[in-house]
């Protein structure tokens, strides 16, 4: 049965569709044309006389994320026997040694029990793409505690609830390191979130060696949307991720603790040379991240982090008030790298709007942000545009940015970073 899933391609649907285009190029559809040839080579310009239903199949596989039409039907054909194993209750995929399965989330969790896996589960939460990443192991669970509960789940009890946080991560460590379990799998995609929870993990693994630890990393996959998350996929597309597993090397190991600890340095350079120079094709989305990363520093013109100028480029395009409803969805559209959740953002864009010259104002101050409608102001607009400049206090992984001390850029050329200190 073929579910409704913008990951789960139905190939008889785009049989039809090649053949419609086809008919639509032929009679004239200028429309359809630029469509197929947007995904041709260069050399292969095609035209009313020439296009045939080949080179419809060709660019419709392209668009829907693969090489060709024959490696469509492949990964059709492919998905199609993890639903009939699914369903015939075919012995669990990791049913071969106990095994733990890792992921920054609860997304997936549903989908491993219900898709032929047998293995207990560990969500580790925790927003290291957020706040501060303390150098100091001994501190670090303590130090990430106080920021969470801080920033994201402020309570009046607000000691208990650190404790609490606390306790969940320490027990979080003993499973992820226990010995009940020969096989840890770690779950990722290609964002901050999920990569530096694959850095945090793979070091705290570092000497398990009595252990097989694998990585499953998606980057995309096949479908009609945007690829942003594991979560996203039907559940024998998750099925179908077990072959992609790699195994924890030592090459990969070395190049996990560089990145480590360049994400955990006060300054930027130990990721800029990571950026410049140094390896990390055993971690083939890093690169990106860590770039999208040093964005959250304060842009030299604005003082914002980008996900704040994305926030509210998209507040000023908008005539009235939007909800938040509206906000988030728009603001995923024009983050190059999504990895914020829903109460992520909310938090991030909130201290503009604390400001003693608010960015944007909140109506309702109290209650869910669900409910709440925001309106940019004018300091907004002259921020955004470079007539003003915020200060902020708030860090990006190991540095620390405040007002008269931080590190700046353009968000764009690298070698833009510097370092500013101002005399209050």
């Amino acid at each position: 049965m073929q579910s409704h899933n913008q990951f789960s391609i139905n190939l008889n649907q785009q049989k039809a569709r090649a053949k419609k285009l086809l008919k639509s190029i032929k009679q004239g559809d200028s429309e359809a044309l630029a469509l197929i040839n947007k995904f041709q080579s260069s050399s292969n310009h095609l035209n009313v006389d020439n296009i045939k239903l080949a080179d419809v199949q060709f660019s419709i596989a392209r668009e829907l994320g693969l090489p060709s039409w024959n490696k469509l039907k492949l990964h059709v054909e492919e998905l199609e026997s993890h639903r009939k194993a699914i369903d015939a209750g075919e012995q669990a995929l990791d049913a071969d040694m106990p095994t733990l399965h890792v992921r920054c989330g609860h997304d997936i969790q549903q989908s491993l029990k219900i898709g032929g896996f047998s293995g207990d589960f560990l969500p580790m939460i925790d927003p290291l793409c957020m706040g501060p990443i303390p150098s100091d192991e001994k501190r670090f669970i303590a130090l990430r505690a106080a920021y969470v509960v801080d920033t994201l789940i402020p309570t009046e009890d607000r000691e208990r609830r650190i404790k609490d946080v606390i306790e969940a991560e320490q027990r979080n460590c003993e499973i992820l390191l226990s010995g009940d379990f020969e096989r840890v799998v770690l779950w990722v995609e290609h964002d901050s979130y999920d990569q530096f929870m694959l850095l945090r993990a793979m070091n705290l693994l570092e000497k398990h060696t009595d252990k097989v630890i694998e990585i499953i990393e998606l980057n995309q996959f096949p479908g009609t949307g945007r690829f942003i998350g594991i979560g996203q996929l039907p559940t024998e597309a998750i099925r179908s991720c077990w072959q992609r597993r790699k195994p924890l090397s030592a090459k990969l190991l070395s190049q996990a603790k560089m990145a480590w600890n360049g994400l955990r340095s006060k300054k930027p350079d130990a990721i800029m040379r990571l950026l410049n120079g140094k390896p990390l094709d055993c971690l083939p989305n890093m690169s990106n991240v860590f770039k999208r990363h040093l964005q959250e520093l304060p842009h030299i013109a604005t003082g914002l982090s980008m996900t704040q100028s994305i926030g509210l480029t998209v507040l000023k395009k908008q005539s009235n008030s939007v909800s938040f409803k509206e906000w988030f969805p728009q603001y995923q559209k024009l983050e190059p790298l999504p990895f914020l959740g829903d109460g992520m953002f909310y938090r991030s864009m909130l201290p503009l709007s604390r400001l003693e010259q608010p960015l944007f104002t909140i109506e309702p101050i109290k209650g869910s942000y669900f409910e709440q409608k925001f309106t940019i102001t004018p300091q907004g607009i002259a921020c955004l545009s470079g007539e003003s400049k915020v200060v902020q206090d708030y860090w990006v992984g190991g540095i620390c940015v405040r007002s008269q001390d931080h590190w700046t850029w353009d968000h764009s050329d690298l070698t833009s970073i510097k370092h500013q200190r101002s005399a209050r």
